[in-house]
């Protein structure tokens, strides 16, 4: 979970289990995604951490939730810290049956519901959760791409544009167009940085406020247009999927990306699923 260079102020090693004494929800959740991580390593003893885990992350999400209605600067960054670590062990848990994180078969997707409470935290408090120990470092990336990361930049772009011209050509007298093109340019921009950090070592978990951000700054409406199986939301949605085998360095990340576009697939008429070729191909590489 932890690098050290890249954990600069010890946050996971040293503040979030001292938070932990004053906030009893993050040792919960740190306990849970320790017991994830045990069965992770320990496959026959699977089962008996994941009943352990599902203790921990049961009253833990019950006191973050219970907590949401008391929230000030002084606890927003701990409350958020258990928001993410929420989030974390969802991963962990490993991929569910008809649930593709921002699209479920069975109604509203769990990860959205997930992602809806890290947004109030934010919408709150943002200046003061991201301040102190998790102000963002600011460190500069250099624009120098390895050869690898830049030939799968340039791969992505290409496939990114002919997505746009299939956009244009299914929606063009469709007023939800300019929701698919703000998605799909979201996520041109996204590439950029998701590269750079690849090419000077980035991975795994330290991957992920770039690639979950992409989600998080996607409105209700364009959630609503994946959950109804739109296939230009869900071919968009499909071209970001294919990024999630980067984070499978990190334990609780393993399988997601190729459960995600299975059931990206699996929702598409035959018909657009030529569409999401690519990205399939890539994480059957991987």
């Amino acid at each position: 979970m932890r690098e050290e260079h890249q954990d600069v102020f010890g946050i996971w090693q040293k503040h979030l289990p001292e938070w932990g004494f004053e906030f009893s929800a993050i040792l919960h959740l740190i306990l849970a995604l320790s017991a994830l991580h045990l069965g992770h390593d320990q496959p026959e003893l699977r089962d008996q951490y994941i009943r352990q885990a599902d203790h921990h992350f049961t009253f833990g999400v019950q006191s973050v939730t219970a907590i949401i209605s008391q929230l000030n600067p002084e606890n927003c960054q701990m409350v958020y810290m258990a928001a993410v670590m929420i989030c974390f062990i969802y991963f962990g848990r490993g991929p569910r049956p008809g649930e593709y994180l921002i699209f479920s078969e069975h109604g509203p997707a769990e990860w959205v519901v997930l992602m809806n409470g890290v947004k109030l935290i934010l919408h709150l408090h943002h200046e003061k959760v991201f301040s102190g120990i998790l102000e963002p470092s600011g460190e500069g990336i250099s624009c120098e791409f390895i050869p690898a990361m830049r030939a799968e930049l340039h791969e992505h772009r290409i496939h990114l544009e002919e997505v746009q011209l299939f956009l244009e050509a299914e929606n063009a007298e469709n007023n939800e167009l300019d929701l698919k093109l703000a998605a799909l340019h979201d996520l041109f921009e996204l590439l950029y940085e998701m590269y750079e950090k690849i090419s000077v070592g980035k991975s795994g978990v330290f991957l992920m406020d770039v690639l979950i951000g992409w989600i998080y700054r996607r409105p209700e409406e364009f959630v609503h247009l994946s959950e109804k199986c739109d296939p230009g939301a869900l071919v968009i949605f499909a071209h970001w999927a294919v990024l999630l085998k980067y984070m499978e360095t990190s334990w609780f990340m393993e399988g997601w990306a190729k459960h995600v576009l299975t059931g990206i697939s699996g929702s598409l008429h035959v018909r657009h699923r030529s569409w999401i070729e690519w990205p399939l191909q890539k994480v059957e590489k991987a």
